[in-house]
C-alpha cells in the first residue's frame, strides 16, 4: 500500500509555519487551502474521467474539486433534494469564493439504499464525509460498485477520531475509528491503495483521504 501521510503532514506543518502574525482566520484559510491542494494532488482527476460525487449536500466538498476541473463534468447526488440543487451549489461556490459553471454538475437524487445512477457508468467516485452517515453501508458500497466501470476507483474522505462519542454535534451522526472505517471497508470487498492526510486539529478529529478499489 501507497501512502501519503507524510507528505501530506509536511505540507500542513508548512502551510503553518511562519505565520504568527497572521489572524486566526488567516492561519485557518491557508490551512485549508493546503488541505484543497493535497486532495487535488490525490484525486488527480484526468479529462478523461467520469466522475460521481456521493452524498454531496450543499456541495462544500465538490465545489473546490470542480474549480480545478472546468473541463469536466460531474455528477452531484444526494437523497435530500433540499440541499443537493443548483441554487446551493451557487451559494457554495460564492462562499468558499470560487469561480464555477453549475451547469458542469448533474444533480441527481438518490435513496438511502441507492444512488440510482447507471451501471459501470464512473472511472472515479468521491464520497466526502459520507461514509459515517449511510444507514445502509453495505446495500451502498455495493451500488457504488456497481455504478464504477472496471478498474475504477472509490475515494473516501472522512472525519475520523481517535475516540468516538454518541454523536457529534456537527451532523447528529457518530464518526467512525480508523479502525472502524478499514473494517466497512473490508468487510465490503474494499482494499485501500493510497491513503493522506490532510488535517489534523491535533486533539480528537483528523481527516484522511483513502483511495479504494473492490477486489471482488
Amino acid at each position: 500500500m501507497r501512502t501519503c501521510t507524510a507528505i501530506a503532514l509536511l505540507l500542513i506543518v508548512a502551510a503553518a509555519q511562519g505565520q504568527s502574525s497572521l489572524t486566526k482566520k488567516q492561519r485557518y484559510d491557508s490551512l485549508m487551502q493546503a488541505r484543497k491542494n493535497i486532495e487535488a494532488a490525490f484525486i488527480q482527476l484526468s479529462p478523461a474521467d467520469k466522475v460521481a460525487d456521493i452524498g454531496t449536500g450543499a456541495g462544500y466538498s465538490l465545489v473546490p474539486i470542480v474549480s480545478r476541473y472546468p473541463q469536466l463534468r460531474f455528477v452531484a447526488e444526494d437523497i435530500d433534494s433540499g440541499y443537493c440543487n443548483k441554487t446551493f451549489l451557487t451559494k457554495a461556490a460564492r462562499q468558499l469564493k470560487y469561480n464555477i459553471n453549475t451547469d458542469s454538475i448533474d444533480i441527481h437524487i438518490g435513496t438511502e439504499k441507492s444512488t440510482g445512477l447507471p451501471p459501470h457508468s464512473f472511472t472515479k467516485v468521491l464520497a466526502f464525509d459520507v461514509l459515517h452517515e449511510m444507514t445502509y453501508k453495505t446495500e451502498m458500497l455495493a451500488d457504488i460498485k456497481n455504478i464504477l466501470q472496471q478498474n475504477g476507483v472509490l475515494i473516501i474522505g472522512e472525519i475520523l477520531v481517535h475516540k468516538t462519542k454518541k454523536k457529534e454535534r456537527t451532523c447528529n451522526y457518530p464518526y467512525l475509528t480508523e479502525t472502524e472505517l478499514k473494517d466497512i471497508l473490508s468487510a465490503n470487498h474494499l482494499r485501500v491503495t493510497k491513503e493522506a492526510m490532510t488535517f489534523d486539529n491535533g486533539r480528537n478529529k483528523y481527516l484522511k483521504l483513502f483511495e479504494c478499489i473492490f477486489t471482488e
